[in-house]
């Protein structure tokens, strides 16, 4: 009966220990403008499509000192940065990749590719941001902070 107690009392005191910790959460977006210009089933005129896939174009405003918080994409992603700059850290290496106005770049799929853009300048960025993917599957999911600068 003792024994069974102190197991009980023990995982109890584990339990609180879990509940109390600090959850790993997701770094939120900010100082950032989002306008939809165009999604379309493109499933049949992407003939290396092996699923229904949707085409997602925006643009995407970073005013100075905006963050697109920490994310990775389970599709392909081209961007073309038309005004400013942003600068990408990649979670792997944190190192800073800074993209100016006419100058594109494509995002690595996946959740081993977890990245952040950021506008670190005095002026602000915009991008135009093409995404392919299954329809109903998000554009992008948020990542917690690897710690980077």
């Amino acid at each position: 009966m003792r024994i069974r107690r102190e197991v009980l009392v023990g995982a109890a005191v584990a339990a609180a220990t879990l509940a109390l910790a600090p959850a790993t959460s997701a770094t939120p977006s900010s100082g950032v403008t989002v306008q939809p210009l165009a999604q379309v089933d493109v499933s049949a005129f992407v003939p290396f499509a092996e699923l229904p896939t949707t085409y997602t174009f925006r643009r995407i405003g970073l005013a100075p000192g905006a963050t697109l918080g920490w994310h990775y994409h389970d599709g392909p992603v081209l961007a073309f940065v038309t005004a400013g700059s942003v600068t990408r850290y990649e979670a792997a290496d944190c190192l800073p990749v800074t993209y100016t106005a006419g100058q594109g770049l494509s995002e690595t799929v996946g959740p081993d590719h977890v990245h952040v853009g950021r506008n670190l300048g005095t002026e602000p960025a915009e991008l135009y941001v093409a995404y392919l993917n299954r329809p109903g599957e998000p554009l992008f999911v948020d990542a917690p902070d690897p710690n980077c600068p």
